[in-house]
């Protein structure tokens, strides 16, 4: 049920950041990485990946190396944590959001969420993309519904939520998600 709110509230999130923040024709392929060492300082979850800027944010990794190279977000909230014990941070930032739990004294990636269509998955896939741009880049999805696409790799979880046709948000999962 917790899953579900969230996921509802993002989408709300999102469509509101879609109404005020105009349009551009420019789209950045921003190159991920499948390699289980992300970057030197921040390792996290093998499988899916997204870089921006060359900064690698691999869920499960710790937020703080990370966050200190992409500077200071256009908004922080915070929350009680469902993954963990204690607080989790959502920073928004132009074109995506990160969203951490709790371990320890460390947070880490629970999710990267794409909020734009100027920025991509390594292979190419943005929110302007379709079903069949995702199913090429992609191929066969681990799990489908009328809503979603789910790819999986080494326990992280690509997601492509859909509004229709519309593709609306693309999210990089850790297991605990």
């Amino acid at each position: 049920m917790k899953k579900k709110l969230l996921t509802l509230g993002m989408i709300g999130v999102m469509a509101l950041s879609f109404v005020a923040c105009g349009g551009s024709s420019d789209t950045k392929v921003i190159e991920g990485s499948n390699s289980t060492t992300a970057s030197a300082e921040a390792t996290g979850s093998a499988g899916y990946v997204f870089s921006y800027n060359g900064i690698d944010m691999p869920v499960d990794a710790d937020v703080a190396p990370i966050l200190e190279k992409l500077g200071e977000p256009k908004e922080e909230f915070t929350s009680p944590s469902c993954a963990g014990q204690g607080d989790g941070h959502l920073y928004t930032y132009d074109d995506f959001q990160i969203q951490t739990y709790p371990d320890g004294d460390t947070d880490l990636i629970l999710y990267v969420s794409l909020r734009t269509d100027n920025v991509a998955t390594k292979e190419g896939i943005d929110l302007a993309s379709s079903k069949d741009d995702i199913l090429a880049a992609y191929g066969e999805p681990s799990e489908e519904s009328a809503t979603s696409l789910k790819f999986e790799k080494d326990g992280v979880k690509l997601v492509f939520i859909f509004d229709g046709d519309s593709l609306i948000s693309i999210e990089y999962d850790s297991p605990k998600n």
